[in-house]
């Protein structure tokens, strides 16, 4: 296990150093301070490699919330997602700037970490439908993806790590806009109030 980690560690570090392009096994190796035989014992190639450590040490996956509120769980959850991807940032950016044009990484990217965190949203949707927050018609893959899909967009648009508040500010607008349940008025009842 003590070798495992350090594999990791040195791969997210190196890959905040050099990117992912730059980035060899051999780097690695010496980075961990173990031989090269060990590293492929464990890992086939540097995709299997790098789509581990982003995973397990980029401290990129917060815990699901079960607040019994889907508005306090996404926000908590979103607010979680943003502040322990900025612990990794540039090893994160190194990879994401990498998966268009990869297509190993790209399979390896969204069965790892992109694939979790969607898990992650879609739980939090789906125990939202089962309390009835939202109707039984709502398209739970899509509000799955929604948040992050934003989120990843907010990051490549940013030339620099967004602030607390540009955090706070973009999670409430996710929330409100994609999370807050609709009033319970129907279209006779705003029909009514309009004629008023």
């Amino acid at each position: 296990p003590g070798v495992d980690a350090a594999i990791l560690s040195a791969a997210v570090d190196l890959l905040g150093e050099v990117g992912y392009a730059r980035l060899t096994m051999d780097q690695v190796a010496a980075r961990a301070g173990v031989s090269k035989a060990s590293l492929y014992l464990r890992w086939a190639n540097k995709v299997a490699l790098v789509a581990e450590a982003i995973q397990q040490r980029s401290g990129a996956v917060p815990a699901v919330p079960d607040t019994g509120s889907l508005r306090e769980d996404m926000g908590v959850f979103l607010r979680a997602l943003l502040r322990s991807r900025s612990a990794a940032r540039q090893a994160l950016s190194a990879v994401s700037g990498e998966v268009a044009s990869n297509p190993e990484l790209r399979e390896a990217w969204h069965r790892g970490l992109a694939g979790t965190l969607s898990d992650c949203v879609r739980a939090i949707v789906e125990r939202a439908a089962e309390r009835g927050e939202l109707p039984a018609t709502s398209d739970v893959e899509l509000l799955s993806v929604l948040p992050l899909a934003l989120l990843q967009h907010l990051r490549l648009v940013s030339e620099r790590p967004p602030t607390d508040d540009v955090v706070a500010r973009t999670v409430e607008r996710i929330v409100d806009q994609f999370y807050t349940p609709a009033t319970s008025h129907t279209p006779a009842d705003r029909a009514t109030e309009d004629d008023r």
